[in-house]
């Protein structure tokens, strides 16, 4: 062999076989192989990456949906064909819709999902009477784990659930909460302001964080969820700002604006139809247009909005009278909704998928998920894991009752 033969690099692989390579790789090291170099992230974004590797690994992709109806959370999960796991694991919900674990009588119960990762997690408060518990949980392994409350007699506005590492897990969770103090000094000065607490699993409890303070009259957007991309958390306002926090609960830069559309002055009445989104790892805006749906792309180095797509959505609206952009599965596949049903739409060659809802009509909160089937350590060793509703719930009045006599019923035994 020659010193110049000895001395030159391997031949790169073809991007078939990288393809393949990574459709078998495990959900935790996947988003490690995204930041390898821009070939692997692109052909991660494609649209027939994500059902292959579901089917190799058994891993789940898709989103959960949810909707309020007569004051019980709604909630349905909605995937891909060939996304959604197998037979053991379909259909994914949570324990409340245990047709085998129903609370007991008229107890009153409820479950609402507050914030997702694509790590498998989800953040959820379930509502027992008047009261509220929050908990962290993995459905697809059906672990749910109690977590010490925050201040629930504040009333929760977003929340954020990030986790960190996967090996040993560890994860936080923003909670923004609007205290309602009339008499506060921030009122006084004419500002709103929200309590910002972080939950950290590593020392296992909450803290307190700074104040966000907003000119008053200033809210959040009230179904959009967190949409956390690139190292940051971004929530929308409704004066068509956009806020970003750190995972201290710190604003990272100034808030910015939505972009608006060329025809917005003109065609103004598609511009409330919007949606921040996450799109290959980074922050995304879709809205409708007349000509159908955009997609920006928010560069976060020199803090502008790009317009990155612009798409036709007739053949759409030939099955479904008005499909809304909610979301973007990957890098050319967009989730939109209508009142009864949710569209998986291909941009490059127009066709879909629709996915027809059960029991959740009129969407109102969409959350991304990604999940293996791989049990966790939610907690350390000794965590009380919870998998069920019926450890969720109080026990009856009549089991407390039935104790009560027999605990009595020994104690004159004894004195007899």
């Amino acid at each position: 062999m020659t010193a110049a033969s000895s001395s030159s690099s391997p031949l790169p692989l073809p991007s078939d076989i990288i393809f393949k390579i990574l459709t078998r790789t495990s959900l935790r090291t996947l988003d490690t192989c995204k930041a390898v170099n821009k070939e692997w992230h692109d052909l991660i974004f494609e649209s027939s990456f994500m059902p292959q590797f579901c089917a190799r690994n058994q891993n789940i992709s898709g989103y959960f949906v949810q909707t309020l109806s007569k004051t019980k959370h709604l909630t349905e999960f909605v995937s891909m064909d060939g996304c959604s796991g197998n037979s053991t694991t379909a259909p994914l919900h949570l324990p409340i819709d245990d047709e085998l674990v129903k609370p007991r009588g008229n107890y009153c119960f409820d479950m609402k999902i507050e914030a997702s990762t694509k790590q498998g997690m989800l953040c959820c408060v379930r509502r027992a009477k008047h009261e509220y518990r929050y908990h962290v949980c993995k459905p697809s392994t059906k672990q749910w784990l109690k977590l010490p409350n925050p201040r629930t007699r504040y009333s929760t506005v977003k929340v954020a659930l990030i986790v960190l590492r996967s090996n040993p897990l560890y994860f936080r969770i923003i909670r923004l909460s609007s205290p309602r103090t009339v008499y506060h000094h921030y009122r006084k000065l004419g500002l709103e302001y929200y309590r910002c607490e972080i939950f950290d699993s590593e020392c296992w409890e909450w803290r307190q964080g700074k104040d966000l303070l907003f000119p008053q009259g200033l809210y959040f957007d009230t179904f959009t969820p967190a949409v956390n991309a690139g190292g940051l958390i971004y929530l929308k306002l409704r004066d068509d700002q956009v806020m970003a926090l750190n995972y201290n609960g710190e604003e990272a830069f100034p808030r910015f604006s939505l972009p608006k559309p060329p025809a917005f002055d003109k065609y103004k009445d598609y511009y409330p139809y919007n949606q921040l989104v996450e799109y290959k790892g980074k922050l995304g805006f879709t809205c409708l247009s007349p000509k159908g749906m955009e997609l920006w792309v928010f560069n976060n180095g020199n803090q502008v909005w790009e317009l990155k797509k612009e798409v036709d959505v007739e053949t759409v609206k030939g099955v479904t009278k008005f499909p809304t952009p909610v979301g973007f599965y990957n890098a050319d596949i967009a989730l939109m909704k209508d009142y009864y049903e949710v569209i998986f739409y291909k941009l490059q060659d127009k066709s879909f998928n629709v996915v027809k809802l059960d029991k959740c009509p009129n969407v109102q909160e969409i959350f991304p998920f990604r999940s293996d089937l791989e049990p966790i350590d939610l907690r350390m060793l000794g965590a009380n894991i919870i998998s069920s509703t019926k450890q969720l719930c109080r026990p009856s009045w009549i089991s407390i009752v039935t104790v009560f006599i027999f605990l009595f019923g020994i104690l004159l035994f004894s004195h007899a």
